[in-house]
């Protein structure tokens, strides 16, 4: 017959172990301001996340461009385009890096490019 004690433990380990097969990226918002780094250019990109909808602007040499999406189990997918008269349309994917940062690639106009971003320090 097991003891109280032995119960506690067996419950406490249980529980250890469940929590820690949890995905981190789970917990993780994307909201707030990043740095985005593509073709030796940084750009300044905000999001605001509403669960797993992504919402934000992205500031580029064509002005800027709305952008809206979706994060899920650590993935990022989105679409833009200006908010001024300009043709690029711009689409992309993007995964957690173990630092939190950002990696992933747009197709630009039917061109793709890698990019990656990380956080923007408060100030």
């Amino acid at each position: 017959m097991r003891t109280m004690k032995q119960w506690i433990v067996g419950l406490v380990l249980m529980t250890v172990l469940v929590w820690s097969g949890r995905p981190v990226y789970a917990q993780q918002s994307l909201a707030g301001d990043w740095t985005m780094t593509v073709q030796g250019m940084s750009l300044r990109l905000v999001m605001a996340q509403n669960g797993e909808k992504i919402s934000g602007t992205l500031e580029s040499p064509h002005g800027e461009i709305r952008l809206t999406g979706d994060f899920s189990k650590g993935k990022l997918t989105f679409t833009g385009a200006p908010t001024e008269e300009h043709p690029v349309q711009l689409a992309g994917t993007a995964s957690l890096t173990a630092g939190g940062g950002l990696a992933g690639s747009i197709s630009v106009n039917q061109m793709e490019v890698t990019f990656t971003a990380v956080r923007t320090p408060a100030k």
